[in-house]
């Protein structure tokens, strides 16, 4: 599965109009066939106002498909403008990633459920030849972290665009309670702690960094 995030910042009291620009220019899209399971994600760190629009799709050829009807398709790009003209469109930024592990096991955007209340990320990078390493890492502390009843929804993504070591490490929450659980775990457990070393020391740890989104839509 593929992952587009275009990131941005919604103008200043333009919330609500931006939401409804974004229903509009979902709508469109999966009247065309085009099947992605679209979200949209508030920052609740750094730039207050921020946004995430995160849109999953089964193959590249689906993604392909949407990039040309967004290139293609006059009636798409006027509903395109219209979530456009509610954000400041010159700080946003698309990335392009891939899916390479699921809580879940094997996933598609067909199997995907609706967007859990809120959203941890982990962006870094991977050191050169230890991916395997920084999955299995991850694998083991999600187990840990399930066994001790902390319910998350964890995907890791390899980045297809820019820096190809680039990985997003993404938890979804259903309450901001399970949230604060997990950040506890981090915070006391000594075994966990442990666990999340041998995450981090497959990564240019210095690079990294850690967002918190609630879902918009």
């Amino acid at each position: 599965m593929y992952r587009r995030i275009f990131s941005g910042i919604i103008d200043q009291g333009k919330t609500a109009s931006f939401l409804a620009a974004m229903r509009e220019a979902r709508d469109h899209q999966i009247d065309r066939g085009i099947r992605a399971r679209t979200s949209i994600w508030g920052a609740m760190t750094g730039q207050t106002n921020g946004v995430l629009i995160v849109s999953d799709f089964n193959t590249m050829n689906d993604l392909e498909r949407f990039t040309e009807m967004a290139a293609q398709d006059a009636s798409f790009a006027v509903v395109r403008r219209a979530v456009r003209s509610e954000m400041v469109f010159e700080a946003s930024d698309v990335s392009i990633l891939r899916l390479s592990y699921h809580s879940e096991g094997l996933y598609s955007s067909e199997d995907a459920t609706a967007p859990r209340k809120f959203m941890r990320q982990l962006r870094g990078q991977v050191q050169p030849g230890r991916h395997h390493q920084f999955v299995m890492a991850i694998s083991e502390a999600l187990e840990y972290q399930k066994k001790r009843g902390i319910d998350a929804t964890t995907s890791v993504w390899s980045s297809v665009t820019g820096h190809t070591s680039g990985i997003l490490l993404v938890a979804e929450f259903d309450s901001l309670a399970e949230l604060e659980r997990f950040e506890e775990l981090v915070r006391t457990d000594a075994a966990f702690a442990d666990l999340r070393r041998k995450t981090r020391e497959t990564m240019v740890f210095m690079t990294s960094e850690v967002d918190l989104y609630r879902n918009l839509l």
